[in-house]
């Protein structure tokens, strides 16, 4: 018969298995405490790299909307400047065009009439002496530079008249 085990060797059996399995269980603790550790390090330069990348995404968008801004306001400027200066240019242009065409000759003979005669009527006038005015307006109408103000001239006699008459 054989016989069976002790309990001692029953016991000693049982703690080296036991010791077994804990060195084994150690070992892989150890194993994957090292792929933690390597994970937490790989995560932690992905996370640093994510944060720089986000960064440098932010500086472009920034300097981006910065140089949009710029652009736009130098559109405008030039824009208004544009504008600015074509009004000026069609001002200056139609203040030469009107200066420069040539005049009616019944508006250009008026007024070289007015500038000779109408001081001198109105003084006249206003000193009751209302011949001389009538004089200066027969002469007038005899002047060949004056016929294309006829009508006037015979219209101006006429209120000459009808003032004398209405002072007397």
């Amino acid at each position: 018969m054989e016989q069976s085990p002790t309990n001692n060797e029953n016991t000693e059996r049982l703690l080296t298995e036991q010791k077994n399995r804990l060195e084994a269980l150690e070992q892989s603790f150890t194993v994957l405490e090292q792929r933690a550790k390597k994970y937490e390090a790989e995560w932690s330069s992905l996370y640093d790299q994510n944060r720089d990348l986000r960064e440098e995404n932010h500086r472009l968008q920034h300097a981006y909307e910065t140089l949009r801004i710029q652009k736009g306001g130098f559109g405008f400027k030039m824009l208004l400047l544009s504008g600015l200066g074509g009004f000026v240019t069609a001002l200056v242009l139609c203040f030469i065009y009107l200066k420069l065409k040539p005049k009616e000759p019944a508006v250009a003979a008026f007024r070289q009439f007015q500038r000779e005669n109408m001081i001198n009527f109105e003084l006249a006038i206003g000193k009751g002496q209302f011949g001389e005015v009538e004089q200066t307006l027969e002469k007038s109408l005899v002047r060949p530079e004056y016929d294309a103000i006829e009508p006037q001239i015979i219209f101006m006699k006429e209120m000459v008249k009808a003032t004398k008459n209405r002072c007397k």
